[in-house]
């Protein structure tokens, strides 16, 4: 938040996976998570409140994740007659806050760069099979990790495919080994300078160290601490 008052962004993208919906998962429940499911959709929201106090913005982008789509699955399988009163946007008051909502599954398009969440797969070489399958520069997440590769194509044309990271806590992960989580999982994210005159987006990913219980990023050459 703090590099974003000062860069003054005039666009932000919510990658997906902002909420998890534990609650509502398939898999087995750990008695030791005490949060609710109302705790969860607060919490997301004040988040959103945070971003929304950004006076820069005038365009908003929230694509679902594969977590927030947990709850279309489970209003198919557990409520259907639910399924038009409760959804992502609702709970999240997107529509209210102006949010350009974008279904998990699909992707929208930014200049000349895609956004979606994910292609249907996961793991380390996930950035490459996004690359694959639309051919064109793309940013995706799903993964967690901090990757920025540059494909090419049989013309010679060459553009960048990229994934920004994660922004949680990784303490507090019990669905996957601790161990795989610290060494695969960055903490970082990422901006992009769209220029109209040719659509080209120019990515820049940006980790966030952490050191001793603090944090810092550099946004522009300018550091950025907790």
């Amino acid at each position: 938040m703090q590099a974003m008052e000062w860069w003054e962004p005039d666009t932000f993208v919510c990658l997906g996976d902002m909420a998890d919906f534990y609650k509502i998962s398939r898999f087995p429940k750990s008695p030791l998570r005490e949060e609710n499911f109302d705790a969860e959709v607060d919490s997301v929201n004040q988040g959103l409140d945070e971003i929304d106090s950004l006076s820069s913005l005038s365009r908003k982008i929230f694509i679902e994740g594969n977590h927030e789509h947990r709850l279309t699955r489970y209003l198919q399988e557990k409520a259907p007659e639910l399924f038009s009163f409760v959804n992502t946007q609702k709970l999240f008051k997107l529509e209210e806050r102006g949010y350009e909502f974008v279904p998990y599954r699909e992707s929208i398009k930014v200049g000349k760069l895609w956004i979606t969440h994910d292609v249907g797969t996961a793991g380390r070489y996930s950035v490459f099979r996004a690359a694959d399958t639309f051919q064109h520069p793309v940013v995706m997440a799903h993964t967690h990790r901090l990757v920025y590769i540059v494909e090419g194509n049989a013309t010679g044309e060459h553009f960048p495919a990229a994934q920004f990271g994660w922004m949680g806590d990784v303490e507090k992960v019990d669905y996957a080994h601790k161990v795989v989580a610290q060494r695969s999982w960055s903490l970082a994210f990422g901006t992009g300078l769209l220029y109209p005159e040719t659509g080209i987006v120019h990515l820049t990913p940006h980790p966030i160290v952490a050191h001793e219980g603090k944090f810092s990023v550099v946004l522009d050459g300018r550091r950025f601490a907790t």
